[in-house]
């Protein structure tokens, strides 16, 4: 499991590079794009451009989905597994909104590495249904 942010390292790439040439098939890598790292969106920091375009010009095995879907998480679970990519390393890009759902957390850096306090807590379990307000 990987992070969208993580991949501007040059460490990523030297193992994504590794991996293909090595032909891992057994190696299987799932990273969460909400384009959201540390403090700041990824794309202030160094634009990405094509990801998987990236991932499949190091010869890996590259599948899309929505990170929120559990059926697509499914699917993309079964595709990581699935025997016509033992060939190589498998990565499944799932495109995540980071805080989805909590009004003051969606797409805001900020709680990237924070906590909510105790009443932003409440308020995002109220968000989420889990309990009445």
């Amino acid at each position: 499991m990987i992070g969208d942010g993580e991949m501007q390292e040059g460490s990523v790439w030297e193992a994504a590079m590794a991996a293909a040439h090595h032909e891992l098939g057994n190696l299987k890598v799932i990273l969460d794009r909400n384009r959201i790292q540390n403090d700041d969106f990824c794309e202030e920091q160094m634009r990405m451009f094509d990801i998987p375009a990236k991932w499949r010009a190091f010869g890996w095995n590259v599948k899309e989905i929505d990170g929120h879907n559990m059926t697509e998480i499914m699917e993309g679970l079964d595709f990581l597994e699935a025997e016509e990519n033992s060939n190589g390393p498998s990565i499944l890009i799932a495109h995540t909104i980071k805080g989805g759902g909590i009004s003051y957390m969606e797409n805001n850096p900020a709680f990237h590495g924070a906590a909510p306090n105790d009443d932003q807590f409440k308020q995002a379990m109220i968000e989420l249904g889990e309990v009445e307000a």
